[in-house]
């Protein structure tokens, strides 16, 4: 009897072993993907990458820059509202990410869903108040949708945080202290 349970806890480590290494397997392949899918997307080739994200998005469905990664290239190949999708399911996996809200809302934005860029920019702000892509983002959007007070606040926060791009648009527009 003896002999038979250490058979057993014998057998149940070995599964658990091949369990965990079938598991690394697969995170290693996933990453293996995403890295290939990397240097499509840096030569333009964004349905190769699509591909390959695709493939490390199977093998590890919680991979959220393959999501984020996989997002940017649906964009810069026409698919915005598969990239949307996307970057929604990135913020699913990665709620705190200013980045990822950030993200979508420039292709809610590309796509003329003021609300909804604004929105995410906002929420990247809520997240990260040092974050400067949200607010010159939603500055730019602000000021085309001819809300010079709003921009105008969220490029004071920009060059507050030290953005040399919003000083120079405040100081070109008579505003010197910030």
């Amino acid at each position: 009897m003896n002999k038979s349970l250490r058979i057993l806890f014998a057998a149940i480590i070995a599964v658990m072993l091949t369990s965990n290494t079938a598991s690394a397997n697969a995170t290693n392949d996933a990453k293996s993907f995403f890295l290939s899918a990397e240097v499509k997307f840096g030569t333009n080739d964004f349905k190769g990458a699509i591909v390959d994200y695709t493939k490390a998005i199977e093998l590890d469905p919680k991979f959220a820059d393959a999501y984020n990664s996989r997002a940017a290239a649906k964009f810069s190949s026409g698919e915005k509202q598969g990239a949307i999708a996307d970057f929604t399911k990135s913020i699913e996996i990665n709620p705190k990410s200013a980045d990822i809200f950030t993200s979508r809302g420039s292709v809610k934005f590309d796509l003329g869903d003021i609300q909804g860029a604004t929105s995410d920019y906002s929420k990247a702000i809520e997240i990260d108040p040092s974050f400067v892509p949200a607010y010159l983002n939603r500055a730019a959007l602000k000021l085309d949708s001819g809300d010079k007070q709003g921009g105008t606040a969220d490029l004071l926060q920009a060059a507050k945080l030290g953005n040399a791009d919003a000083q120079e648009w405040l100081k070109s527009n008579g505003i010197t202290k910030w």
